[in-house]
């Protein structure tokens, strides 16, 4: 099981470690320790660091549509809203 999740998340064993010049093998196990990461969970890592960075809400978007209710220019496009809703009772997603 160990083995699949690390094949998941692109962690794998620390092998061929070197060891630095003038440290000798039977040192404590710290300075034999290592963790190899694959390039692709490093990329995952800066994606996920990217995304943090989007907010959640786009104010500007949430500020220009209470302005058109507001002033009463806000209008609904029933045709392309009937059609999403037939799409998405056919396809059984909440939206």
């Amino acid at each position: 099981m160990i083995e699949k999740i690390n094949d998941i998340s692109g962690v794998s064993p620390a092998s061929g470690i070197k060891l630095k010049k003038g440290a000798r093998q039977d040192e404590t196990a710290f300075s034999q320790d290592g963790l190899a990461v694959s390039s692709f969970a490093r990329e995952m890592a800066n994606i996920s660091n990217e995304l943090a960075k989007i907010p959640d809400v786009r104010e500007d978007r949430v500020g220009d549509l209470k302005r058109q209710i507001e002033e009463g220019s806000y209008s609904i496009d029933l045709d392309a809203l009937a059609k999403r809703l037939v799409w998405a009772g056919i396809n059984r997603i909440e939206e």
